[in-house]
């Protein structure tokens, strides 16, 4: 993938059967290839952000027809080119996961976590549902995050511990091994 042209797209569009199969015809068609995908339904929307690889003239085809098209299936789309990433050999892989009772704010308040740590986010996602028994509103937040080879493990733990309590979050901070 080091020589390909690099296209991520982010749209969203209403929830109906079909739309995945819609999009991923049109970018076979153009000629080039889905890499990667992330793709939900957020209540009766459905949301992606997908990367497409292909030729310079597959990538350009994409750009134009997805756009005209679009429309008709309800569709917002945003486009930007990108460029592989290189391997990243200082930085650990870690996940984060937590759960609590959700109130506006906590993620707010754990990505500036992250980023007084100076550590990057490499992926998020959050979920809300009701508790079982109670119904009490519960967030659930996944991170992956990369960890510089530099900070030691051990004060980012202790750090990470005091942060959680002080906020009362349930949370567990784990290396990635495969």
């Amino acid at each position: 993938m080091q020589n390909q042209n690099l296209l991520v797209i982010s749209a969203i569009a209403p929830n109906k059967p079909g739309i995945v199969n819609e999009i991923t015809e049109l970018i076979t068609y153009c000629g080039c290839n889905i890499q990667q995908s992330k793709m939900k339904a957020m209540g009766n929307t459905f949301s992606l952000v997908l990367m497409a690889s292909g030729e310079w003239n597959a990538i350009a085809k994409l750009e134009h027809i997805l756009p005209s098209k679009a429309p008709a299936w309800g569709m917002t789309t945003m486009l930007q080119r990108t460029e592989v990433q290189p391997p990243r050999p200082n930085k650990l892989p870690y996940r984060v996961k937590i759960v609590a009772l959700d109130n506006p704010g906590i993620t707010k308040e754990v990505t500036a976590f992250f980023a007084e740590q100076d550590i990057n986010i490499r992926e998020m996602s959050c979920d809300t549902f009701e508790a079982q028994h109670t119904a009490a509103p519960i967030v659930e937040i996944k991170l992956t995050i990369g960890v510089s080879t530099d900070v030691p493990i051990s004060s980012l733990r202790e750090n990470f511990d005091t942060f959680c309590k002080k906020l009362n979050l349930d949370a567990s901070l784990e290396p990635i091994t495969k």
